[in-house]
């Protein structure tokens, strides 16, 4: 017979009618002679399935979430499975997802996870305690991008989102919805420059708000000339664009990169040649934040410790499938959400001596 959990989830798909990728998780591995790899191996054999909640295919979450997700195979039951709804609202609001019970789990950003549950985002009420804990964190460590089309540059001899302002240049800007952080990356850039969307669709800017595949396509096609977003390492979208459309990533100004450290970003440099996009030629000045695993607070421990586990043994492999994941520390992942860990996690971690 199936936990609660089970039909609990079956309620939510049924209700919320999403589309999503299920991945059948197989048996574990039979525990070896080894006390440790006794002791964390599933104590209860009853499956169970778990809604992993996701953004668009093509965004650095859903490569990040379905890889994770393929290697829960070896560590939960027989007949469990992992399903792959796209209906995270990106990495500023997810939590609520998961605080809703919509999600067992999910993968955000850290600033917007902390944010959201102390204070509260996007016009929403703080989430508070008992709701949403943390397995994993500082998976990686997305860069905000200003990404500009060079016929832009060319045709207006813009440099820079400063320069951009102060002679009020029109401009196409293309960025994703509200409640991810690359629309928070842009509306805090605008509020760190001194001025407002209004103003900058006064003297002739368009603002775009929508889906990864759009921007895409209209950067590629000329109907717009900027997008801002917070992108790690070999995004595909973005190595997709700039393969075969020109572009420059157009650093941040001192100014607007302290205002935004003030807002929990932290300052960082982008190293010429990692991003994996081309024309990435120059380090950029810029700002950063890492994505993290959260779940529901009453996710069972056994669950929640087998999921830590399995990240946490599986560097290499996630490393594989993103390179942006190559700065994982497995030893360091409890650091970011030490405040709000899981039990399950609290106790992987804790077996493996990174905590005291």
């Amino acid at each position: 017979m199936k936990k609660k959990l089970s039909l609990l989830l079956a309620l939510t798909l049924v209700l919320g009618g999403c589309s999503s990728q299920k991945a059948p998780v197989s048996q574990p591995p039979a525990p070896s002679g080894d006390p440790a790899v006794q002791a964390s191996t599933p104590a209860a054999q009853e499956p169970v399935d778990l809604v992993f909640a996701t953004m668009d295919v093509g965004t650095a979450i859903y490569t990040y979430s379905s890889a994770i997700a393929n290697l829960l195979s070896d560590y939960l039951p027989a007949g469990s499975t992992v399903d792959l709804p796209t209906t995270s609202p990106g990495g500023l609001g997810a939590a609520y997802l998961t605080a809703d019970g919509k999600s067992d789990l999910i993968i955000l950003n850290d600033v917007g996870a902390l944010e959201s549950l102390r204070s509260g985002v996007l016009g929403q009420p703080a989430i508070g305690e008992g709701k949403v804990c943390g397995l994993v964190g500082s998976l990686d460590m997305p860069h905000v991008d200003v990404l500009v089309r060079n016929d832009f540059i060319s045709k207006t001899g813009c440099e820079s989102m400063e320069d951009l302002v102060a002679k009020k240049i029109p401009a196409d800007f293309v960025i994703k919805q509200a409640g991810t952080m690359g629309e928070l990356a842009f509306v805090q850039l605008v509020d760190a420059l001194g001025t407002t969307e209004e103003e900058m669709l006064g003297w002739g800017c368009t603002i775009t708000r929508t889906s990864t595949g759009n921007i895409k396509t209209a950067m590629q096609d000329g109907t717009a000339d900027i997008t801002v977003d917070h992108p790690p390492d070999n995004q595909a979208n973005t190595v997709e664009l700039t393969m075969n459309t020109p572009c420059t990533l157009w650093p941040l100004s001192e100014n607007v990169r302290d205002y935004m450290e003030g807002k929990g970003w932290t300052k960082t440099v982008w190293a010429a040649g990692t991003s994996g996009f081309t024309g990435h030629d120059k380090d950029i000045e810029t700002v950063s934040s890492s994505n993290v695993v959260v779940c529901r607070a009453d996710l069972d421990e056994e669950t929640a410790y087998q999921i830590t586990k399995a990240i946490c043994e599986n560097k290499e492999a996630l490393a594989n499938t993103s390179s942006a994941l190559k700065v994982f520390e497995p030893e360091n992942a409890w650091i970011t959400l030490k405040d709000i860990l899981h039990p399950g996690a609290v106790r992987y971690y804790t077996e493996m001596g990174y905590m005291k």
